[in-house]
């Protein structure tokens, strides 16, 4: 019975399908279960016994509680007359607590500055700071400008030219 052992590995592995999960179980019933698989018989045999167990119908009593008229003609008005109350306080209060919204508004490092003076006193600084940061970055153009302007090779050779006659002249006499 190779294939029953097959069966109860892909069944306790979770991989069995419903037709082979019957198998087993018709199995389990008859009569020529092999010793070796006697240990699992009890277990399918509280599969077969489960659909017989019903589980017991629970009733619960209600019971109506009955209020007097008298109670609902004055709660259910008195409760919405409440909440009328509670929502004027409500609106009233943050009425009063919302800003009144600003001329402009500038987000200085996630924050709001409403302040016009802080706000251009920010600013200013920022476009200085952008200023010297684009000096620096300037700096190196500059730089080689000045050294293209000074290797400049027809200055060179003229002055070379001229230093070679100054020479010339002055050491031939």
């Amino acid at each position: 019975m190779n294939g029953i052992d097959n069966l109860l590995e892909k069944y306790f592995n979770g991989v069995s399908s419903t037709e082979e999960e019957k198998r087993l179980k018709n199995y389990f019933k008859g009569a020529g279960v092999l010793p070796e698989h006697e240990v699992y018989r009890p277990l399918f045999a509280v599969f077969n016994n489960e659909r017989q167990i019903k589980a017991p119908v629970m009733i619960f009593p209600y019971k109506k509680i009955k209020r007097p008229a008298f109670t609902r003609r004055i709660i259910i008005p008195a409760a919405g007359a409440a909440a009328v109350v509670l929502l004027a306080i409500t609106l009233s209060t943050l009425n009063r607590r919302c800003p009144q919204p600003a001329e402009y508004v500038v987000i200085v490092n996630g924050k709001q500055v409403v302040n016009p003076y802080k706000a251009r006193q920010y600013a200013e600084s920022m476009f200085w700071e952008a200023e010297k940061i684009v000096e620096r970055s300037h700096q190196p153009f500059r730089e080689a400008a000045d050294m293209k302007k000074n290797l400049n090779a027809e200055k060179i050779l003229r002055e070379t030219e001229q230093k070679i006659e100054y020479i010339k002249t002055n050491h031939a006499q």
